[in-house]
């Protein structure tokens, strides 16, 4: 009898680990999670308008992989759908970090706050690959990736000039994820930095340019004339997106 006592509250264990609602491991994170609704359980779930480091994100996928919870860490595909950063990837949770693998996101200008720029439409798109980035309670341990957008290409072409395709790679400094990036076109040149830090991004830009009235846009962005370059630098934190 005892025997099968057993088996049978094994298989309820089991069953109510496979069914375990999403909303209630929600539910167990407190104030760490800002969300509206969660539906699903731990291993196909959804959790709506959550908001991580003050970033809004209208849906949010999450399917873990069952071998995971056996080395005693969580792992996770995860997918991301909002109008202004959608993106998909794994994640792993354990050892107090996490890291995040095969991973492509896509980024509106406007949520990278990047310059204004008269004519540039802030809702094109950045993407960016990681192939690794782990974090851990001291910061960024190990980044790998590239990033690219061809938003000045557009814009150039609508101004009359030829505008450079920006390329970047991710790398860790001083515990902080940072971008380096960099285009170069027959009329403007570009370089730069986007650190992200634990409660902001900031950024710094390099431009150079021989035509005047492409000067006389980087002044109405904001950036400032330093020799025979152009150069700007901000600094927003997450909440305020």
């Amino acid at each position: 009898m005892w025997v099968r006592t057993g088996l049978a509250a094994g298989f309820l264990l089991v069953w109510l680990i496979v069914l375990l609602p999403l909303k209630a491991v929600a539910m167990l994170a407190g104030d760490r999670l800002d969300y509206a609704d969660v539906y699903g359980t731990v291993w196909d779930g959804r959790i709506y308008d959550l908001t991580i480091e003050g970033v809004p994100l209208r849906e949010v996928r999450l399917q873990t992989h069952p071998l995971g919870w056996l080395s005693g860490r969580l792992v996770a595909d995860w997918q991301v759908s909002d109008p202004e950063l959608r993106g998909r990837g794994e994640v792993a949770l354990g050892g107090g970090g996490w890291t995040l693998s095969r991973t492509d996101v896509s980024v509106t200008l406007d949520r990278l706050d990047a310059p204004d720029l008269p004519g540039l439409d802030r809702g094109q798109f950045v993407q960016l690959r990681l192939a690794e980035l782990a974090v851990d309670e001291g910061g960024c341990l190990r980044a790998r990736g590239d990033a690219r957008t061809g938003a000045l290409t557009g814009f150039a072409a609508s101004q009359g000039f030829e505008g450079p395709v920006l390329t970047g790679m991710f790398d860790c400094r001083d515990g902080r994820v940072v971008l380096d990036f960099a285009g170069q076109s027959p009329d403007l040149d570009l370089s730069g930095e986007a650190v992200f830090e634990a409660q902001a991004l900031a950024w710094t830009l390099t431009a150079r340019t021989g035509r005047a009235e492409l000067a006389d846009a980087l002044a109405l962005a904001g950036l400032q004339r330093d020799g025979d370059a152009w150069r700007g630098q901000g600094r927003r934190a997450y909440a305020d997106r």
